[in-house]
């Protein structure tokens, strides 16, 4: 009834609930945004989520240290969606990909730059580090 009364979808205000749950009063940080502290409202420990909220990662670009939504969801082990590393990268394109007509694509594309093309052939299992 109260989502009603306020003009918000049931599941907003239970989302708005349980972020508020995971992040009482004197916790939260006026200068983090409710969807960082929805991101991060995902670390079970609650010490270790105090502590991370209070720990902004340095600024990729320089400047202070600050949460992007990139950055907390690296916190928790969450899909980006500016990914940066190459593991990020690589994974956004097996997304991308995913479709064997696009992967078939993409693959004869990649194919076609010469030094791309003699890496691949020149190594018979890359191991990235990531599961395919």
């Amino acid at each position: 009834m109260f989502a009603e009364d306020v003009g918000l979808a049931y599941t907003t205000v239970r989302s708005y609930r349980w972020v508020s749950s995971r992040w009482p009063k004197e916790r939260r940080r006026a200068d983090v945004s409710h969807t960082i502290h929805k991101v991060l409202a995902s670390i079970p420990d609650e010490q270790e989520r105090f502590e991370a909220v209070n720990n902004p990662p340095p600024s990729p670009r320089g400047g202070p240290a600050r949460w992007t939504h990139d950055s907390a969801k690296r916190v928790v082990g969450w899909k980006v969606d500016s990914p940066e590393s190459v593991q990020e990268k690589v994974e956004a394109i097996h997304d991308l990909a995913a479709d064997d007509a696009v992967a078939a694509v993409v693959t004869t594309d990649f194919l076609r730059r010469p030094a791309v093309a003699s890496k691949a052939m020149a190594d018979d299992y890359p191991d990235y580090g990531l599961v395919a």
